[in-house]
């Protein structure tokens, strides 16, 4: 289960899980069509969600590093396509640019409130109250 749900590809999740490569696509048919199996799936997914999900607190605590110009880190992975595996991972350290720092600054500023529009409005004439209240209905 964990493997279709990290794929994507139930034929492939099938051949790891032990399925004959012949009968691997007509078994992950089956069984993505059980209800059972659908619903584990579904939990395991939401589980694995709320474990990985990103926090209020984290995002807020990102945009402020950025904003702040601290060192970031990118995750690179390249793909052989065919064979859907990761040949190769790479990591890289760089700086945000003034840009992304601009932006990061303004989504907090934003988050806190700083960018209320207030607008003045200024009204001409007077307020006329109407007193058509019938006294028997009173």
């Amino acid at each position: 289960m964990d493997e279709y749900i990290i794929h994507g590809n139930a034929t492939k999740a099938a051949i790891n899980a032990g399925y004959s490569k012949k009968t691997a696509g007509a078994q992950a048919g089956r069984l993505l069509h059980n209800v059972k199996i659908s619903q584990a799936i579904k939990r395991r997914t939401e589980q694995l969600f709320d474990e990985k999900a990103m926090s209020v607190a984290e995002a807020i605590a990102l945009s402020s590093s950025i904003a702040r110009g601290e060192p970031q880190t990118s995750h690179f992975k390249e793909t052989d396509k065919q064979k859907d595996e990761v040949t190769k991972e790479t990591e890289r350290q760089y700086t945000p640019s003034v840009e992304d720092r601009q932006r990061s600054l303004e989504h907090i500023l934003k988050i806190h409130g700083a960018f209320t529009d207030r607008s003045e409005i200024e009204l001409t004439g007077g307020v006329q109250f109407i007193d058509d209240i019938d006294p028997e209905d009173e």
